[in-house]
């Protein structure tokens, strides 16, 4: 029976290590593919982000049973018109966008009533919202403060990665009270406070380093950059559980299985998305 045991425990290791390996191997090529995007940045960054939207928006169509049907079809073209607009108009478009998605649901509701209802109208229209536009910010910070937008845009992802990591670490160190026991029976609210301490730190030493190398950059102060980490991390977290919520409504664990050991697009950049809007206006609107 020991021997039985021993034998159980160690396939049990085995299958953790190959995972962690699959993980930690997709993770450092998604980074490297990462650095290259949003170093050139410009039409490759629009057209990588129009890629990733449309793949999550698929992946959750997916889940809420709409991926293949007119509705699914019609939320895809949408998404491809709303970066056509975000290109011609930046954020402009992204008004322009909101009347003419709003438009064309209701009247394609009205021509094919009663095939869908309102609820799926609201569906489609949540889920272009939730992926299309919220991921789209990561173009608009990256390509509107000219020489700024090329170093700023590494905020969201420190805000949003880095709070996940510092959150993990902390979590697994110092973890004793729950977050949320129905949704993320993992997360403590010790692994919160670090991941926002951790990402406050991340983000300031990212921004002192630039200090000598950027000099215009000077102009975003240490405090402004630690603000915006906290806010960040925080939105980051919260984007994490919305994300965990509907999962855990139409029970499932992952979006998909795109990324090897990380899930789908919407499971790796669910935060990410939370966090790009946020920082947009806490560098573009409030100067």
């Amino acid at each position: 029976m020991i021997i039985i045991r021993g034998v159980e425990d160690l396939e049990v290791d085995e299958r953790k290590t190959t995972s962690f390996v699959k993980r930690f191997s997709s993770g450092i090529i998604l980074l490297v593919l990462l650095f290259v995007v949003m170093y050139i940045g410009s039409n490759l960054l629009l057209i990588t982000s129009l890629l990733v939207s449309l793949i999550s928006l698929f992946e959750l169509y997916k889940v809420f049973g709409i991926s293949k049907n007119r509705l699914g079809i019609l939320g895809y073209c949408l998404t491809v018109i709303y970066y056509i607009a975000l290109y011609s108009f930046k954020i402009d478009g992204v008004l322009l966008f909101l009347i003419l998605v709003v438009l064309s649901l209701l009247i394609f509701y009205v021509f094919s009533y009663p095939l869908f209802t309102i609820k799926d109208i609201a569906i489609t229209l949540f889920g272009i919202l939730y992926v299309a536009v919220l991921f789209s910010f990561i173009y608009l910070i990256r390509t509107q403060r000219g020489i700024y937008g090329k170093y700023l845009v590494w905020l969201i992802f420190i805000a949003s990665w880095g709070c996940d990591t510092c959150a993990y670490c902390t979590g697994m160190i110092f973890g004793k009270h729950k977050l949320n026991k129905i949704l993320s029976p993992n997360k403590t609210v010790e692994g919160m406070l670090g991941g926002i301490l951790g990402s406050m730190l991340i983000g300031v030493i990212y921004v002192y380093v630039l200090y000598s190398r950027v000099v215009p950059f000077a102009r975003f102060s240490l405090v402004r950059v630690s603000i915006a980490c906290v806010i960040g991390s925080l939105i980051s977290q919260m984007g994490d559980l919305v994300a965990s919520a509907i999962k855990r409504e139409y029970n499932i664990k992952d979006y998909g299985n795109i990324i090897p050991g990380h899930g789908g697009f919407l499971d790796r950049f669910d935060s990410v998305m939370f966090v790009a809007p946020a920082l947009y206006f806490i560098f573009n609107v409030y100067k």
